[in-house]
């Protein structure tokens, strides 16, 4: 089920108040909360209108509206009274996802998107990077690949996407081919081994697979026609796949565990304790106070290091922020590579 609440609302307007009448409709956008709304319709007279950015507002036009709830309630009151013109909001209203592959686009940040031309008659619902929302502020800085929900006329939209990037168009299907050859070559890959210190290292083929998704990841985000992958898939692969994967390998081990718990005593599970909380507070000091970094992005940068999913979102639900997701996408790209080829390299230096 989706939730009852939305971002935008739209409602119709007549523009009775003088301080409004004989101005664009970019200046009255401008005035009103620095773009924060969109006039999406306007009916002039007895003509219903689509309108430019240079389209003079006159006494009694009728404005149709698109803002956020705080902006409709509370400024819009004074340019007149709110009416029901099912005519003129009966329109198509498209909401899409448009991920950015422009080299024009990366790297500004989210107030200098919405005063694009090709942007007026848009509004921004979210932006999506990793497949982890981030937050949607005005400073905002985009990259490469992040997936921006738009909301607008279809004709907008399409125009808007060929300044951004690539129109995302929902699909069932998953582009097989990609996702197969990325798994053959991981496997080739992971087949390979270097020996140092007279230990063989190897990624074995479930590193190889890791190293090929990332980097066919990256190559989906440059070039997004490629490598389509439904979200119930991926959703799919991150929750039942990880469970799955976590039960074999614990299923796997646990006679070994046992048998080493009786050998060594309950040391053991100190000593696992230790491991796995003091590189983190190592980390935690040596961000704060000599990388100098947020420490809300640090908090991010700590959950991807120890690859933990679940940890980031507790992060952001104790903080109420979706900020530590800025952290934490590189981090766990590097700790998943990093995990899977030490792990050789530890059991032979154990041996």
């Amino acid at each position: 089920m989706k939730s009852a609440y939305q971002r935008w609302i739209i409602r119709a307007y007549r523009i009775t108040n003088e301080k409004w009448i004989g101005i664009s409709i970019s200046e009255f956008e401008r005035l009103i909360s620095n773009k924060n709304i969109v006039i999406q319709r306007i009916r002039h007279k007895h003509q219903l209108l689509d309108p430019k950015p240079d389209t003079i507002i006159y006494k009694d036009d009728v404005l149709v509206i698109m803002g956020q709830h705080g902006i409709i309630l509370d400024s819009l009151f004074s340019i007149g009274p709110e009416i029901l013109d099912e005519d003129l909001l009966n329109f198509p209203l498209a909401h899409l996802d448009v991920t950015i592959t422009n080299k024009a686009i990366e790297g500004i940040t989210v107030k200098a998107l919405r005063k694009a031309s090709f942007y007026h008659g848009l509004m921004l619902n979210k932006i999506t990077r990793e497949n982890h929302e981030i937050p949607l502020e005005s400073r905002t800085v985009l990259n490469r690949g992040d997936i921006l929900n738009l909301s607008g006329r279809p004709a907008k939209l399409e125009e808007a996407a060929k300044e951004i990037g690539y129109l995302d168009r929902l699909t069932p299907e998953t582009d097989i081919i990609f996702v197969g050859l990325g798994i053959v070559l991981g496997g080739l890959l992971g087949l390979l081994s270097v020996t140092l210190f007279g230990v063989s290292v190897t990624l074995t083929t479930s590193g190889g697979a890791l190293v090929m998704g990332l980097i066919f990841g990256w190559l989906h985000s440059r070039t997004p026609v490629f490598g389509k992958i439904p979200e119930p898939a991926l959703w799919i692969f991150d929750n039942v796949g990880l469970a799955a994967f976590i039960g074999l390998v614990g299923l796997a081990a646990g006679p070994s565990f046992i048998s080493g718990l009786k050998e060594t005593g309950f040391g053991i599970l100190l000593a696992g304790v230790a491991v796995a909380l003091i590189p983190h507070i190592i980390g935690m000091y040596f961000g704060r106070y000599v990388l100098k970094i947020n420490p809300l992005i640090l908090l991010g940068a700590q959950t991807g290091a120890g690859t933990s999913t679940i940890g980031l979102k507790a992060v952001q639900d104790a903080v109420g922020s979706k900020f530590p997701v800025l952290g934490y996408t590189i981090p766990y790209a590097l700790a998943n590579i990093l995990l899977t080829a030490f792990g050789p390299i530890l059991v032979g230096m154990m041996s």
